[in-house]
Order: structure tokens, then sequence, then C-alpha cells
């Protein structure tokens, strides 16, 4: 055995909730959530070597979850669809919005620590924000302020950095372009 592979069992235990809860969000079968969250503890062994390469494991492991959930729905879509009906706005909308999910962990990476921490302790961790300000030793409005701040200064960011992918597809959800 690889002795980079003796880490993956840890790093998917890390991670396991966090890509459960990303793959559910996706496919609300529990079944074949599942079945596809094993498919990425697979992949994440198959590719355990380059594991040593990686900067950022967490959207590493989103990335490899994103790719198994699009192979999943391009797979369901096949046996949905009509040989003559084809929904292309649709996937590309999917696939767009999978792209720019996955672009969140490395720009919360970006945040000042005092406004990322909080942050994704409690949009990513689901740790309550009575427990997180006692935490960091504030009021719980002064946490609420400060999480909303962070998400505020990601939305600058995400906007600066994939903006443009949102304003070359349109975003789907205004009359305007975005």
């Amino acid at each position: 055995m690889n002795p980079s592979c003796e880490v993956v069992a840890p790093i998917f235990l890390e991670y396991r909730e966090k890509i459960t809860r990303f793959i559910r969000s996706r496919v609300y079968d529990p079944v074949d959530s599942e079945e596809l969250t094993s498919q990425v503890m697979l992949k994440i062994y198959d590719y355990c070597e380059k594991l040593d390469h990686v900067r950022n494991v967490e959207a590493w492991l989103i990335a490899i979850a994103k790719n198994t959930v699009t192979d999943y729905l391009k797979q369901q879509q096949k046996h949905l669809l009509e040989p003559n009906e084809s929904q292309p706005e649709q996937q590309e909308m999917e696939s767009l919005y999978l792209e720019l999910e996955s672009c969140i962990p490395s720009l919360m990476d970006k945040l000042p620590a005092k406004y990322a921490e909080p942050l994704i302790a409690y949009e990513l961790k689901g740790i309550p924000q009575k427990e997180l300000a006692v935490k960091y030793g504030m009021s719980e409005s002064g946490l609420k302020s400060r999480v909303q701040r962070g998400r505020k200064l990601l939305k600058d960011l995400f906007i600066e950095h994939c903006g443009h992918l949102v304003k070359e597809q349109g975003c789907g959800k205004c009359k305007d372009d975005c």
C-alpha cells in the first residue's frame, strides 16, 4: 500500500459529513446519495497518491463529489428523456452552479481569519452561533454581525473572481442579464 494512502480514511472521515450534505443537496434519493458517497470514497482511495500534492483538500474532495454527482445526474437524465427531447440549457446551468459552488472553499481561504473562521464554523460545520459566540468571546449579536460581514466579503470575492461565469451564462433567475 502506498504510504500516502493510509491518510485516506482519516481525511474521508473528517469531510464525510460535508461530502454527504453536498451530495444530498443534489440527489434526493437517500439510497442513491449514499451510493454516491461510497463512490467518492473509492475515487479518493484511487487517487490517494495525489493527496500529497493537493493544496486544498476540501476543495479537491468537493470537486470529486461534484464530478460524481454530475456523472450521476447525466446518467439519470439519459434514462428520463425521450431520444428526441433534450434540455441542454438546464444541464449547462446545473453544471455552471456546480462549478461556481466549487469556488467557494478557496474563496473562503482568502477572507481575513476573523471573518473566515466563524463563517466556516457556522455555515460549513453547522456549529450553532451561541456556541461560537462563547468560543470567540463575543455576544451572540456580535458573532451574528461578524458572520454576516463574512458573507458579504465572501460575496464580493465571489463576484470578483467568479462573477464573469455568471455574466457569460446569465443567472437564469432574472429578466436582465446579470
